[in-house]
């Protein structure tokens, strides 16, 4: 009898997956001190590893990009009963938009922006460059 699967079966649930696009001047902006950014860069690639996790950079020859008006969390969820939600953190507080304008929009940027970052085998060698130059 196979207990893998069935009413009473007990799988782990597969854990949610990550994409990060971030911009070049990230890797190389100090804050905390060149000792601080290694770490961070080392955290960072580290993280390149899981397999839940994917982390693409935007180079800076890429130039003006819609992710120049700000930063923002696209969460989208595998189970069609919940609707995705776009976070945007800003001075006074934490705007989330739930409204399909609102998440289609941000989802087409979210998707510009992959489409001019790096893949994750280059982000990744951008990031150990970044790391080697601190």
């Amino acid at each position: 009898m196979d207990r893998s699967s069935g009413p009473n079966s007990h799988r782990t649930p597969e854990p949610p997956r990550l994409c990060v696009i971030e911009g070049e001047a990230a890797l190389r902006l100090q804050v905390g001190g060149a000792q601080v950014m290694r770490r961070q860069l080392d955290h960072l690639m580290a993280m390149t590893e899981q397999p839940n996790v994917d982390v693409q950079i935007i180079p800076d020859r890429a130039g003006a990009h819609a992710g120049l008006a700000g930063s923002f969390v696209l969460f989208d969820f595998p189970n069609a009963s919940f609707s995705p939600v776009v976070c945007v953190e800003h001075r006074t507080g934490t705007l989330y938009m739930e409204t399909p304008e609102e998440t289609e929009e941000y989802t087409l940027i979210f998707d510009s922006l992959r489409s001019i970052a790096l893949s994750p085998g280059d982000s990744l060698n951008l990031i150990a460059k970044a790391r080697q130059e601190m």
